[in-house]
């Protein structure tokens, strides 16, 4: 059932499958939508599993400015006019990233290392490839050393470890759906575990996701919950929805987003989806 319209003082947007369309654009519909929120002072807010910087393009794009959620939730920043503010960060203890670190040398894998809001990666041409397929998708600037291990006992913000997609009934332990299963069982509860992008095996604090950071940003603007509407379609995106006071999955929508949304759209990220529904939805 569609809820009533209402007003809204904060939009949070996930990017790939939800704000951006297959082409990796934006529909002008959408931008349009977009700056007329933001002319009225709704804080239009992007949240990603991005770095920072891998973001904020995206607000070049709408000709606006907003907060932003990354790193899934790890790391929340106002906008640029507030001179990114950090409103919150909690990153993944020491532990973890030390084993992933030995883990990847050991195995032969790739890791994206985010500290202090950059990105770091061993510099192996064996495992380039890997780094080509982030940096295209996400425009990320790595920083390449010859070895992650001198940032052993630091903090990362978030671990990524890209390999190649599993193939539905050839297992193979190297691919992502495969060590997803090893690293779950090794430490479930312990991690956010996320797997995004086909490639993507994401590590985050257990304590942090986008609907923690959403919640921290909306506490930041003191914006009631039932103020806050979220647009989402990834895994990822899904305690973002919950927690909104309308949580929206876009028609491309994973079903376990879904089924969480207070509103699931006929409308997929190819459609034009923010701004059918900021009409149907929005009280302007």
């Amino acid at each position: 059932m569609t809820p009533d319209k209402r007003p809204v003082r904060i939009v949070a947007l996930d990017l790939d499958g939800t704000l951006l369309n297959s082409a990796g654009g934006i529909s002008p519909h959408d931008i349009a939508a977009l700056q007329a929120l933001h002319q009225r002072g709704v804080h239009v807010c992007l949240a990603s599993g991005r770095m920072t910087a891998a973001i904020r393009p995206t607000f070049d794009v709408l000709g606006l400015d907003g907060p932003v959620i990354a790193y899934n939730g790890a790391m929340v920043r106002d906008s640029v006019a507030n001179a990114e503010a950090l409103v919150l960060e909690v990153p993944l203890p020491a532990r973890y990233g030390d084993y992933l670190i030995d883990y990847a040398e050991r195995e032969h894998h790739h890791l994206n290392y985010y500290h202090e809001d950059l990105l770091y990666a061993r510099d192996d041409p064996a495992l380039r490839r890997f780094a080509d397929i982030y940096a295209n998708q996400t425009g990320s600037v790595f920083h390449f050393v010859p070895s992650l291990r001198q940032f052993e006992g630091r903090e990362p913000t978030k671990i990524i470890l890209i390999t190649d997609p599993s193939t539905p009934g050839s297992p193979d332990p190297r691919r992502r759906d495969e060590l997803y299963d090893v690293f779950q069982a090794r430490w479930g509860g312990e991690v956010s575990l996320f797997k995004t992008n086909p490639e993507y095996l994401e590590f985050l604090n257990r304590d942090v996701d986008k609907g923690v950071g959403i919640e921290a940003l909306a506490r930041y603007c003191n914006v009631p919950r039932g103020q806050v509407m979220a647009f989402g379609d990834g895994e990822n995106d899904a305690p973002m929805l919950a927690w909104a006071g309308v949580g929206v999955a876009v028609a491309n929508a994973k079903p376990s987003v879904k089924s969480v949304a207070d509103v699931v759209l006929p409308y997929s990220n190819d459609e034009s989806p923010i701004a059918r529904a900021v009409e149907e939805l929005v009280a302007l």
